[in-house]
C-alpha cells in the first residue's frame, strides 16, 4: 500500500514539474531560433514579441532587432529604426507554415523561407 501511494506522488509532481516548466511554451508558440539556409541568417523570435535579425556572412555578425506580431498565421517584423543595417525595409511582412515562416520581398524581389533550428522556451 505504501508503495503505491509513493508511487501516485511520484507521478503527480513528476506531472506538475512538467506542466509548470513549459508554461511559456503556450504562451507564444512561435518563439525559437529560425535559419534560412539560402543565406546564413538568423531569426531569433521571443516570447515579449521582440526579435533579431543576425547576418552572419559578413565578417562580423550584424544584429537587427525589432518587434513582431502574428495574426492568423500572418505574421510582421518591424524593424527598430536606425538599426536595418543593410536592409532598406523597415518591415516585413509573411507567413508562417508549420515550422517554417516565409518572408515576402526579403531580397527584393526574392522570398525567403526561415526553419525552425531549435524551439526556446521563455518565461516570464
Amino acid at each position: 500500500m505504501k508503495k503505491t501511494v509513493i508511487v501516485l506522488l511520484f507521478i503527480v509532481a513528476a506531472g506538475c514539474i512538467l506542466i509548470f516548466s513549459n508554461r511559456g511554451y503556450y504562451e507564444n508558440n512561435y518563439t525559437g531560433k529560425y535559419e534560412c539556409p539560402k543565406n546564413n541568417v538568423l531569426l531569433i523570435l521571443s516570447g515579449n514579441n521582440n526579435c533579431t535579425l543576425i547576418n552572419t556572412l559578413s565578417r562580423g555578425a550584424v544584429y537587427i532587432e525589432g518587434k513582431y506580431t502574428v495574426d492568423n498565421n500572418n505574421i510582421r517584423l518591424t524593424l527598430n529604426e536606425g538599426s536595418s543595417g543593410s536592409y532598406r525595409k523597415m518591415y516585413f511582412k509573411g507567413k508562417i507554415k508549420g515550422h517554417s515562416i516565409e518572408l515576402y520581398n526579403f531580397y527584393g524581389d526574392g522570398n525567403a523561407v526561415f526553419y525552425l533550428k531549435n524551439k526556446v522556451v521563455l518565461f516570464k
